[in-house]
């Protein structure tokens, strides 16, 4: 079931109705195209949306059926994503809202450096945010249903020659994935290379770059563990996601069905992904000791330097916010920070790690 062939996405891209009749829909399962991003080989898919895939499948058998589509695969880049869902190419659809900061102003509190200290806590918050805020839910993409939402494990800098320290980052061609990145990268001093996830390898094979600003996970991913072999342990951020379906097919489906997948998504999936990609962060740490890649702090003497980076990233969301009333923008920042408090302490209590 989950390795489909491709040729539903060109009946998606033209806009096909793949169920076109009550007697066709008897005979075959409602197809469901899963647009992921992530490569098949990331942990996201292999432990967590596969596994879903199946479930689902073989709760409703014969009634749907699940295609995973990396990035590129059913509209040119990420950037289409949320046009992409709301016209139905997508049934359910992954959204990076860094890459569309001005449409989703509010969601990007999740991005605020030292928010969240990985990806379990800020996979919680984010789920708490969306449930809390109806303002937050507006900037969704129209026509679409909420489904999930996770973050990123912390980004780090990976580079292609040692770098033990800010001051040696400054001047560097750094790859970045989406807008929050390139301020950040920009702000430590850096020059931002932004690309789309599937181009960074060419990118740093060919020398265009010297590393790559994102968390561990991507290395393996995307196959760069041999291209970047030194690691500038920053714990910067989580980025957000979410994972939004298109009501061109949501309506479509029987009421239990959908009551179903509602229970599977939300916080429950969001906290396996987080928890999928912590332990694959950590886990790719130790792959890589045995490859003798470097690891390294920030130095004592720059910390305080580059917590004014990360102190002054809250501004520029707020920067990106102008207009939204600021007593909203201070309710939305103060739940997001107290979830994280205490989404946090129950992480280091050792709930969550299961």
């Amino acid at each position: 079931m989950f390795h489909r062939i491709r040729f539903f996405a060109a009946a998606l891209a033209l806009g096909g109705v793949l169920v076109s009749s009550p007697a066709l829909a008897a005979e075959k399962p409602m197809e469901l195209p899963f647009m992921g991003g992530y490569v098949e080989e990331h942990p996201a898919v292999t432990s967590v949306w596969k596994p879903f895939f199946e479930k689902a499948e073989a709760k409703f058998p014969g009634k749907i059926a699940f295609s995973y589509y990396a990035e590129n695969m059913l509209y040119s880049n990420q950037a289409e994503a949320m046009q992409g869902i709301s016209d139905g190419r997508a049934a359910f659809g992954a959204i990076r809202p860094a890459v569309h900061p001005d449409e989703f102003r509010l969601l990007g509190v999740i991005n605020i450096p030292g928010l969240a200290p990985n990806s379990v806590v800020g996979s919680l918050v984010l789920e708490d945010v969306i449930e809390k805020f109806p303002e937050v839910r507006a900037e969704f993409p129209k026509d679409t249903e909420h489904f999930t939402a996770w973050t990123s494990a912390a980004y780090q800098l990976h580079t292609t020659k040692p770098v033990h320290s800010l001051k040696e980052v400054a001047g560097k061609n750094i790859v970045v994935w989406d807008a929050v990145s390139h301020v950040m990268v920009r702000e430590m001093g850096a020059v931002p290379v932004l690309v789309s996830p599937p181009d960074t390898y060419w990118t740093l094979q060919r020398g265009l770059a010297d590393g790559i600003f994102c968390p561990m996970a991507p290395l393996k991913a995307y196959r760069l563990m041999n291209l970047v072999r030194h690691h500038l342990m920053l714990d910067a951020m989580v980025q957000g996601f979410i994972v939004e379906v298109s009501h061109r097919h949501w309506k479509a489906l029987p009421k239990d069905m959908q009551k179903w997948l509602k229970a599977e998504g939300g916080s429950k999936m969001g906290l396996a992904l987080g928890q999928t990609l912590e332990e694959r962060a950590q886990a790719d740490i130790a792959v890589m000791e045995t490859m003798e890649h470097t690891f390294c702090k920030i130095p004592a003497d720059e910390k305080q330097s580059f917590q004014k980076v990360m102190d002054g990233m809250t501004e520029r969301w707020k920067e990106y916010c102008e207009g939204i009333d600021p007593e909203l923008l201070e309710k939305v920042l103060g739940y997001a920070r107290s979830r994280a408090d205490f989404h946090t302490k129950a992480w280091s209590a050792g709930k969550y790690r299961d």
